[in-house]
């Protein structure tokens, strides 16, 4: 009997109709953990750290079939190394948070302080961002109003006047292009409003308009947090010390899976000087096929932790 060759496009077709074919109970999941949050009478607490593991935990599989029906909506049409990598990646990390709620719903307040302390790091992150840009920007628009400055008196000074009303009917359009460039080089989260608006007037708008609303943000949350971490009790506290997913991961028995993972991620997502110089900068398809069947049974069996959740009855401990 002949063994027909291996074929891994063939293959690599098939794993992604399965996991395309998840789309549907990841939806319906989805949909059911939405409407059991919604109902649930925890919502009422005025403190959303006083809620109890399982209400967390329900929150967050309600986020995570939210983000992994997006994935496969969006992520299969077209295969790519990077997108892959990231994704087994994602899945692994949300499998060990499902696996450790699972086990033990306390970590479900884990989540939360977890989740209000990333929120934070986001929101001061974003503020020191401003901060600088409106620093920069007002830097830039000085530089503008230098340089028009220096460029009007040098063309008032030519002495052709047919030369002189050339430089000058250009001057304010060859000066904004000047400056645009040099912004164009700094990263900036309002650069193209900052074009359109000016710069000195696109760094008001920020100072008084976005700053504010981002400082409330982080002074709500910062309440939030010392809300929690003065009434959490002990053994929850030691379960929410700062996160190392190989730790976590070895807790639920997935360590070598994060060997594994990090491994491939790291060669192939970081600038290390290994991953630039070397001639490999996709994965073979052998090895996207691994991935894929990766991607696929991990979604299986978030799925199926999913459904053992009981949505529908109101979470107490």
């Amino acid at each position: 009997m002949t063994v027909p060759p291996f074929d891994e496009a063939r293959s690599i077709e098939l794993v992604v109709t399965d996991i395309r074919a998840l789309h549907a109970p990841i939806e319906h999941l989805g949909r059911q953990f939405r409407e059991a949050i919604a109902h649930d009478p925890e919502n009422q607490q005025p403190s959303a750290g006083g809620r109890s593991g399982r209400h967390w935990s329900r929150v967050a599989y309600t986020d995570s079939l939210a983000r992994l029906r997006l994935f496969v909506e969006q992520n299969f049409n077209y295969v790519e190394s990077i997108g892959l990598l990231a994704l087994a990646r994602y899945v692994f990390e949300l499998t060990v948070w499902l696996k450790l709620m699972q086990r033990d719903s306390r970590y479900g307040i884990v989540y939360y302080r977890e989740l209000i302390s990333k929120q934070l790091n986001h929101y001061r992150d974003l503020r020191d961002h401003l901060t600088r840009e409106v620093a920069f920007l007002r830097e830039i628009d000085a530089h503008e109003r230098m340089l028009l400055h220096a460029r009007l008196k040098e063309g008032m000074e030519l002495s052709d006047q047919e030369a002189r009303r050339n430089t000058l009917s250009r001057l304010s359009i060859d000066v904004m292009r000047e400056i645009d460039r040099a912004a164009a080089r700094r990263f900036s989260l309002y650069g193209e409003q900052s074009r359109i608006n000016g710069y000195g007037f696109q760094a008001d708008l920020i100072e008084t308009k976005v700053l504010p609303s981002v400082v409330q943000s982080i002074e709500e949350i910062e309440r939030e947090q010392r809300l929690f971490d003065n009434n959490v009790p002990l053994d929850i506290k030691s379960l929410a010390k700062p996160w190392k997913w190989k730790p976590q991961a070895r807790l639920v028995d997935m360590e070598h899976e994060y060997d594994f993972i990090y491994s491939y991620t790291s060669r192939l997502l970081h600038a290390t000087p290994a991953s630039l110089t070397t001639d490999q900068k996709n994965l073979e398809p052998r090895e996207v096929l691994v991935f894929l069947r990766y991607v696929h049974v991990r979604l299986l069996e978030i799925i199926d932790m999913a459904r053992q959740v009981p949505v529908a009855e109101p979470a107490h401990e």
